[in-house]
């Protein structure tokens, strides 16, 4: 049986059975269900480049997620000001990321000594209150900054897209943490840390990348793709987190939809291997996912997971 097409999975999305027609249609992929899994374990004194945990408490489960990597304290020092960038504006589970996640990364950050936290997009109070810690970092939450202003800045090596306007702390900040879902999109099949960098720009920047015209149209699909590498070239972020717990398969960005529970948060510091192993969680094949080839391409992180160090958590 012949791979799924992009044009065909962006006309159905995935449904909620789509893992397991995935691994029958990997049969016969360029990309192999064993290509995929032959990701690589850590030799000893080796950093991983991605950790997956498992589990429903995030508060629990983030210091023993990030401790192969070096720990907090390898990203995050006393007197820093670290910047989240949260997937938060939508209201149907599994299209936003969990705040409890969201919340035991600021908690650990804080511990390391961070003197501020700023989190780029605005998040309403609704959508803090939806977490089970909500109560217990009430006043954390009310000491995060938001973005403000945005200021233009020049993408010397973007193809399609050559400047952007953003939020100016995105520049400020000591210390970048992306903190997406990963989630199925309506445009780029796949939205995780790469396609998260858009919740940095103005919403004028977002038109021009769905469009040159500023129509807001997920059919320019090869183009988007292209401005989402784009804008990833103005900063990396220093910690990837991608919150797997529930996730969107298809009518993304916003929902409703079918959703599946991979119940995982993975951490590294490589966006683009982060979203490769985060798309294949929730069935999405790689190399259908444009954003990812390109990302590639601009040499923002690495593609064949044959290179790539994983190590995975109970």
């Amino acid at each position: 049986m012949s791979k799924i097409k992009r044009r065909d999975f962006l006309k159905t999305g995935l449904m909620a059975g789509g893992a397991v027609i995935l691994a029958k249609q990997l049969a016969g992929s360029s990309y192999s269900m064993n290509r995929l899994m032959q990701y690589r374990s850590p030799l000893d004194g080796e950093i991983p480049d991605i950790v997956t945990i498992s589990g429903a408490d995030p508060e629990k489960n983030m210091p023993k997620l990030l401790e192969p990597l070096g720990g907090i304290g390898q990203f995050v020092h006393s007197g820093q000001t670290v910047g989240l960038l949260v997937n938060s504006p939508w209201k149907h589970t599994g299209y936003y990321t969990k705040p409890d996640v969201v919340l035991s990364v600021a908690n650990l950050c804080l511990q390391s000594g961070a003197k501020e936290i700023v989190c780029f997009t605005p998040a309403s109070q609704e959508y803090w209150e939806r977490g089970v810690l909500y109560g217990k970092y009430k006043s954390a939450i009310q000491s995060f900054r938001y973005g403000s202003d945005r200021i233009e800045v020049e993408i010397p090596n973007g193809v399609s897209l050559k400047k952007a306007r953003i939020y100016k702390e995105l520049k400020e900040v000591d210390v970048f943490i992306s903190i997406p879902v990963a989630k199925h999109h309506a445009g780029v099949i796949f939205s995780g840390n790469l396609k998260g960098m858009m919740g940095v720009s103005s919403d004028e920047t977002n038109r021009y990348m769905h469009s040159p015209d500023g129509d807001y149209t997920y059919d320019k699909h090869q183009y988007l793709a292209q401005c989402i590498a784009d804008l990833n070239l103005i900063r990396k972020p220093d910690l990837c987190i991608v919150d797997a717990t529930e996730c969107a398969l298809n009518n993304g960005p916003a929902g409703p939809g079918n959703t599946e529970k991979p119940g995982k948060i993975l951490a590294g510091k490589d966006p683009v291997a982060v979203d490769v192993y985060a798309a294949t969680l929730i069935g999405f094949m790689p190399d259908d996912i444009l954003t990812f080839s390109l990302a590639f391409k601009h040499g923002l992180g690495e593609l064949d997971p044959e290179k790539v160090k994983l190590v995975e958590l109970n």
